[in-house]
């Protein structure tokens, strides 16, 4: 309700005639709208009047009310209760933009997915790349400039886990499936013969080696086997609807995070222990300490973010660095901003862990190196599948309307069910559940917006938002538009809550508070009806319920339908 607060303080202002001064009050909404819309509690103001609160209360109610803006007040024990004008209510929340504001010349990088090019992407990355999707457009929303980064961990000994594997029993093969796929497959072979055969974990040690000391073979297949989980990377992220400004890799940029660790070295920042690792020393500051350099020489990690964090607000001057990580990485940015502050980096206050929860199964969590892990592409086309199930039962359409529709309901209820949750805490996930039409799902809400654009294209509306003067806001006076309208007037602050906490779920609780608020209106109250005066003024709400649940479902970077 902040859009309309303002223009209440300058009502309540005049109506007191100065007695008190409103601008430093906090007004309250009321759980129960009997009591007003909006509460002004008059306990800070005791010592000042030198009167009980309640006493205040009392006295300000009796004031005479001269406002376009304020009906009137009433008190309930300590509080001053205001009712406001509901032609004024209807009027500016119903004139509300719901597009994107102005710009705040803030600018925002938001690094999110960063795999390993060892194997496909699965279950938990998609948690991630809706995460980081969704929070890099609540920020644009709310007027940043933001840049979408993604790292790819593409060197390494993990690398050459896969790498070797290839190598050994791979035949030369092009990949005869989707190729980031192909590569995975190594991976989880290395992984089971290495359980047979302790000395592989060397094996690949030693490829590492040759590939830090530039090999022109084994850089050969390192390009060749890279290229394939690149691939298959972008062609997830195009179904997945999402694109980044900016890649990193990890293989250009390890050598400049070795030279880091020598200046560091050198200024005393970090020390070698006994056994020659170069660590940074953070006991004193309540967190572990941390290698940053192995003895051999190979770096880890964090050597490589150390430099990243650098390169990043260099590249785009920002504002702040956003890294979308799962929660068992807690520690290691702890460590990263750490250290970061201890080499004089001004920035290090700018850099923000965005943690996320694990996701879970109905049959437990996911381990990749055993292969008993659910693949990105294969939840993602599971999703649009049991998407598909349901329209045929509904509806029959043609071969492209429903594959079309079946993708944006399918992968609309994938990424809701991601982004309802806190994204600090653990989640299960069940697909099943998640596609219900019915209930907390992003197929709900798009049901419930394709049913008002169905309402609307009945009716042949045609009312512009400009064109206030054909709707008769002192119609929409009930309860049920009173319950509509200040879930409406929610809108900006929901996104700036958003923005400011990064969390798009608080978006998914505002889209099914909504949704749940029209189709109960819709079920109360007839819309379509010979009063063309208050079928206009009702179709106007509903349009504007529409523009609401448009600009969420876009946010989190879902489709609008205007049929289901």
């Amino acid at each position: 309700m902040k859009i309309i607060i303002d223009d209440v303080k300058t009502g309540l202002a005049n109506a007191l005639d100065g007695k008190v001064n409103v601008e430093c009050i906090e007004l309250e909404v009321p759980k129960d709208i009997k009591f007003g819309d909006f509460a002004m509690p008059c306990f800070q103001l005791a010592k000042q009047l030198k009167l009980s609160p309640q006493e205040i209360a009392a006295d300000l109610a009796g004031c005479s009310v001269n406002s376009d803006v304020i009906d009137r007040f009433s008190a309930v024990g300590p509080y001053l209760n205001i009712f406001v004008n509901k032609k004024f209510i209807a009027r500016k929340v119903l004139n509300m933009d719901f597009s994107v504001r102005k710009n705040t010349n803030r600018n925002v990088m938001v690094e999110f997915v960063s795999p390993n090019t060892n194997k496909p992407l699965h279950l938990g990355h998609v948690r991630n790349m809706v995460i980081g999707e969704t929070v890099s457009r609540v920020l644009e929303f709310a007027g940043n400039n933001v840049v979408r980064s993604c790292l790819f961990n593409d060197r390494g000994v993990h690398i050459c886990k896969s790498m070797y594997a290839y190598l050994k029993w791979g035949d030369s093969a092009d990949p005869d499936e989707k190729s980031d796929h192909f590569v995975g497959k190594f991976y989880v072979k290395f992984a089971q013969a290495a359980k047979e055969d302790e000395g592989l974990d060397e094996k690949a040690q030693e490829l590492l080696r040759k590939w830090e000391n530039e090999d022109q073979e084994t850089r050969s297949v390192w390009k060749k086997m890279n290229k394939w989980a690149f691939d298959g990377f972008n062609e997830t992220f195009r179904n997945m609807g999402i694109s980044f400004d900016k890649f990193y890799f990890e293989s250009e940029i390890y050598k400049d995070a070795v030279e880091i660790v020598k200046r560091g070295l050198k200024d005393n920042v970090f020390s070698e222990d006994d056994k020659g690792n170069v660590v940074a020393k953070l006991e004193d500051y309540g967190i572990s300490d941390k290698i940053i350099l192995r003895s051999d020489g190979t770096s880890v990690y964090i050597t490589q973010d150390l430099f990243l964090a650098e390169q990043k607000f260099k590249d785009y001057n920002l504002d702040e660095s956003i890294y979308v990580v799962g929660s068992e990485q807690n520690l290691h940015f702890k460590q990263l901003f750490k250290i970061l502050e201890l080499l004089g980096h001004d920035y290090f206050d700018k850099c923000f862990h965005l943690s996320y929860g694990m996701v879970y199964l109905p049959s437990g969590k996911m381990k990749s190196r055993e292969g008993i892990v659910v693949d990105a592409d294969d939840i993602m086309n599971n999703m649009i599948d049991l998407a598909r199930r349901e329209i045929v039962k509904r509806h029959q359409l043609t071969e492209d309307e429903l594959s079309e529709r079946s993708k944006d309901i399918g992968l609309g209820a994938l990424k809701f069910h991601m982004c309802k949750n806190d994204p600090q805490k653990d989640m299960n996930f069940d697909p099943e559940e998640s596609i219900s039409f019915e209930g907390e799902t992003g197929p709900y809400v798009q049901y419930t917006h394709a049913r008002i654009s169905s309402i609307l294209r009945k009716t042949a509306y045609d009312i512009k938002v400009e064109d206030d003067d054909a709707i008769d806001f002192s119609l929409l006076d009930t309860e049920d538009d009173r319950k509509v309208l200040n879930i409406l007037a929610r809108f900006p602050e929901v996104i700036d809550d958003a923005a400011e906490n990064l969390k798009p779920s608080k978006i998914c609780r505002y889209l099914l508070d909504l949704s749940q608020a029209f189709n109960d209106y819709y079920h109360s109250n007839k819309v379509i009806s010979e009063d063309k005066k208050l079928m206009n003024s009702r179709l106007y709400l509903l349009d504007s319920v529409k523009r609401a649940l448009s600009s969420s479902l876009k946010i989190l970077s879902i489709k609008p339908l205007e049929e289901m």
